[in-house]
């Protein structure tokens, strides 16, 4: 689920992968579901791989959509992240995420955080069931043979690697935003 959402530094909302070509993925926005290229030269980061710091540490993002998802009943946040004070954001994060890392996570951070996680209930993407199986699959399995896949797990996940290697590292850790806003 999250290994194909992706977010494109300097567009706005979040982008479905839907094909790839030798120089670039073909996405699809969220928000008005206009498909584009996003090139090789572009930042592309999956949500499975974008996580943001706790003062242990750091949480995957898709752990605290699940969080968050779990506080709301699986509805929409309430809160209008465009227009929101500062302390308001903070403490709706609090609510979220309690140990989050206040000087490196800022408000932009959250905003983006909320928005994206409206898109995704919009658009009936979150799916934790989906999720866990995900996550169970990525543990190495050991003594059981290996099948061949179809087609369709081929495709995604030559799609996965086509977005992570135009992503800067494996795992964008130091904030859910650029500095200069998208």
């Amino acid at each position: 689920m999250f290994k194909e959402i992706v977010y494109v530094s300097g567009k706005p909302g979040l982008f479905k992968v839907i094909s790839q070509s030798k120089n670039m993925v073909i996405v699809e926005s969220l928000i008005d579901g206009k498909r584009q290229p996003a090139f090789h030269n572009e930042k592309i980061s999956t949500l499975n791989d974008i996580a943001m710091f706790t003062e242990t540490g750091e949480k995957l993002l898709r752990e605290i959509f699940k969080a968050a998802f779990e506080l709301e009943k699986g509805n929409k946040i309430a809160i209008d992240a465009k227009n929101a004070s500062n302390d308001v954001l903070h403490e709706y994060f609090a609510k979220v995420l309690p140990n989050f890392d206040k000087a490196k996570i800022y408000p932009t951070d959250i905003r983006k955080f909320i928005l994206w996680y409206n898109l995704l209930i919009e658009n009936n993407i979150i799916n934790f069931d989906e999720l866990q199986e995900e996550e169970n699959s990525d543990k190495p399995i050991v003594d059981k043979p290996k099948i061949s896949e179809n087609k369709q797990n081929t495709t995604a996940k030559n799609i996965q690697k086509t977005v992570k290697a135009n992503t800067t590292g494996s795992r964008q850790t130091t904030r859910v935003a650029s500095k200069k806003g998208s």
